[in-house]
């Protein structure tokens, strides 16, 4: 999925005031005008630059994870709603999200935990880099999951960046946690 930067600015406008605010929403209008994916990829590790200079870890990683929230499209929330309709129980849930390859096609649950990771990264805008990009950025992946099992359990769970790509991994891993589940 590429970078939404009006969704990313509107959650700035949302949860950033003063100086900051403005250093960010500067740090972002260039990106529509660019046009080829390295271009955008430097333009994101800009702001993800001022985003981790200018505001505390926690706004950077709201803001990022709100991004994702808005980032799963309504037919793969349906399918995974099918899924869940279909399944006996949150295991066979994760077999069928693997089969129909949501979440990264590596779902595996210990305990109250799923883990998940991806193989390759699935943001287009940034791919195309072999330079590293902070890790705030791919909160915005931590927000994805957190819609995801949010609507298919209807309960919080809560989601931890274990490693990403764009950080010089083999590969993005996820943990997702079920409070009260196991």
């Amino acid at each position: 999925m590429p970078f939404r930067a009006g969704v990313f600015r509107e959650n700035v406008r949302r949860l950033v005031a003063g100086t900051a605010r403005d250093r960010l929403l500067e740090a972002c209008r260039e990106y529509g005008a660019l046009t080829t994916p390295q271009q955008r990829a430097r333009s994101i590790q800009g702001m993800m630059a001022v985003l981790d200079r200018e505001v505390d870890e926690e706004t950077g990683r709201a803001i990022m994870e709100a991004c994702g929230r808005t980032c799963i499209s309504a037919g793969t929330v349906a399918k995974a709603r099918r899924l869940h309709r279909e399944a006996n129980d949150l295991d066979d849930l994760l077999c069928r999200l693997n089969e129909a390859h949501i979440g990264g096609g590596q779902l595996r649950r210990e305990g109250d935990v799923i883990f998940a990771a991806y193989e390759g990264c699935y943001c287009g805008s940034v791919s195309h880099t072999r330079e590293s990009i902070s890790a705030t950025y791919c909160r915005c992946s931590c927000g994805w999951f957190r819609e995801l099992f949010e609507t298919l359990l209807e309960r919080p769970v809560e989601v931890e960046l274990l490693s990403s790509i764009v950080q010089g991994h083999d590969r993005c891993e996820f943990a997702i946690r079920i409070p009260g589940h196991g």
